[in-house]
């Protein structure tokens, strides 16, 4: 029954990307790209507060310990995470119809991989590959979904009803689907939330200083970068005018 593994794998794929794209559609068509919703403040607020705390106690020590490490090491694990993403690039590239961006990731992927050591080492922009991201809610935002009502995630942070199953796309073509046991999963999450968290440190930190809103910054700062990413940063000028108001 080995033979059967792949193409059942693809099948339930399959079946996942069309649910949410369905789910998507129904939900989020309705609230244009970089509109400001949110319905559910109040358990959306409660969540986030639940976050910061989980945030303070552990994700942003053990950035600030990351961040202490030797360059090189901090480098080449963002390097390595990188790379496997470019996996998940590379498929909504093909469902953007993006053939040149296409192209050019997966050259840099093969080149990263083969001639950067598994992704440690960023070949590719050296040689004229730059890196690009796209995720399966850009795709869907490509394609004119909205991103429907805010919505908060434990632990992950801030989302959308069009973004937060999309995730579950992203995982399912990552590398990191393909590893097990699952704690061998949990394991390389924890280390990249954590490289993650320390290219933040400067924004969260100014963020602070200037005494704003922390729920509705990181609110509008999502639908901004969110907006920017479908757009491919030239978000149309009508929509940012209506996004300040």
């Amino acid at each position: 029954m080995t033979f059967l593994r792949f193409p059942l794998r693809r099948l339930s794929l399959l079946t996942v990307i069309v649910g949410i794209t369905l789910l998507s559609l129904g939900c989020a068509s309705t609230t244009p790209d970089g509109e400001v919703n949110d319905p559910m403040q109040g358990v959306n607020q409660s969540i986030y507060n639940f976050n910061e705390g989980f945030d303070k106690a552990v994700l942003k020590p053990a950035a600030k310990g990351y961040q202490k490490l030797p360059s090189p090491i901090q480098t080449g694990t963002h390097n390595f995470f990188s790379n496997l993403n470019d996996v998940v690039v590379v498929v909504n590239d093909a469902l953007q119809l993006k053939p040149k961006q296409f192209a050019s990731d997966a050259s840099r992927f093969s080149v990263n991989t083969i001639f950067g050591i598994l992704g440690l080492i960023d070949v590719g922009t050296s040689w004229g590959l730059p890196k690009h991201e796209e995720s399966f809610a850009d795709t869907l935002g490509y394609w004119g979904v909205g991103s429907g009502p805010y919505v908060v995630i434990p632990i992950l942070g801030p989302s959308s009803v069009r973004d937060a199953p999309s995730l579950i796309v992203d995982f399912m073509v990552h590398p990191a689907s393909l590893v097990s046991p699952t704690s061998a999963v949990v394991g390389l999450a924890s280390v990249q939330a954590v490289d993650t968290r320390s290219e933040l440190l400067k924004t969260t930190d100014l963020r602070d200083q200037l005494a704003l809103d922390p729920y509705i910054f990181t609110r509008e700062s999502y639908y901004q970068w969110r907006q920017n990413r479908v757009y491919d940063g030239e978000p149309p000028k009508v929509i940012i005018e209506d996004f300040e108001e």
